[in-house]
């Protein structure tokens, strides 16, 4: 087994008097979520951005005005607040470089470490005219697993994340100003990669098999009205594949039979497939592939 819990958290996209109250803002909710065991909180794309974060809203800030030209010393608050709470984070935010502006997000770790960061590979049209710079595919490493990026825009494109799979991801971290859909979850059961999506109306947490584990957000009347938080947690285990049932079917009942109580079998009707989770620490799943000859689901189906 190896079980990590993810917040996502759908930070209003409402006018803030500034920066700071937007900041300490997303730092309740983020002390809301490590009440609920989070091991990795996610917020929305461009934290950064305070005012008209939505379309048509006459307090917009231009990107020139939202960009940080020292975007440590800007999110320094939220950054200390993670490393007492002792909480990983996805810090998304639209800063100013060299080379002009980036839409990106820094992956921290819960001892307050840049592992690294992803930008945005499709920035829309109004972001290209601003003068924001494309990205390029990387992965990170989140306490061993291999991570990937998409923002917003981006999960439009298949090619976004078919790339990130082939490179080895196994978690997809996505800030977004829009949810993506039935779309996001039929491409985390094609991949065989979960994912996390932050975004203010509706963000959700996706498991490997396509299945949505908790979602939520302001598009919700009671959230709106005041009630509850926009808080949606979820845990995972990474010690866990999915395999076509094409000749591979026979073996469910062999690994039942071989594991019994430590792993947890189980058939995925509609992909045609069957996933297999090992509950003991002491059970890589990577032992159950090589000692059945399994082929995962995204590698049969890629070659």
């Amino acid at each position: 087994m190896n079980g990590k819990t993810i917040s996502v958290i759908a930070l209003s996209s409402r006018d803030y008097a500034d920066l700071p109250a937007k900041l300490r803002e997303a730092v309740h909710w983020m002390e809301c979520a490590c009440l609920q065991g989070a091991d990795l909180v996610v917020f929305p794309e461009t934290l950064n951005v305070y005012k008209g974060d939505g379309p048509g809203n006459p307090n917009a800030l231009s990107y020139e005005e939202a960009a940080l030209d020292d975007w440590e010393a800007g999110t320094r608050f939220l950054r200390e607040a993670a490393v007492r709470l002792k909480v990983a984070v996805v810090l998304p935010l639209l800063i100013r470089e060299d080379a002009g502006l980036a839409n990106v997000f820094f992956l921290i770790s819960k001892e307050g470490r840049i592992l690294g960061r992803y930008q945005k590979m499709r920035p829309t049209e109004g972001e290209l005219a601003a003068g924001v710079v494309p990205g390029a595919a990387c992965l990170m490493d989140w306490e061993g697993i291999p991570v990937a990026g998409a923002i917003c825009f981006d999960t439009n494109f298949l090619e976004t994340f078919d790339l990130h799979a082939r490179m080895g991801a196994r978690l997809f971290l996505i800030p977004s100003l829009w949810n993506g859909g039935p779309w996001l979850d039929g491409i985390a059961a094609r991949f065989t990669v979960p994912m996390a999506v932050a975004y203010p109306a509706w963000s959700k947490i996706v498991d490997l098999d396509g299945s949505v584990l908790a979602s939520g957000g302001y598009r919700q009347e009671t959230l709106r009205f005041g009630y509850g938080a926009p808080v949606y947690t979820a845990s995972l285990n990474f010690n866990r594949e999915v395999f076509h049932l094409n000749e591979q079917a026979d073996r469910m009942t062999e690994i039942r039979l071989r594991y019994q109580n430590a792993v947890r079998v189980k058939l995925l009707h509609e992909q045609g497939a069957f996933s297999v989770e090992s509950l003991s620490f002491d059970l890589p799943i990577s032992k159950i592939i090589q000692e059945y000859g399994l082929t995962t689901f995204r590698d049969y189906l890629g070659r």
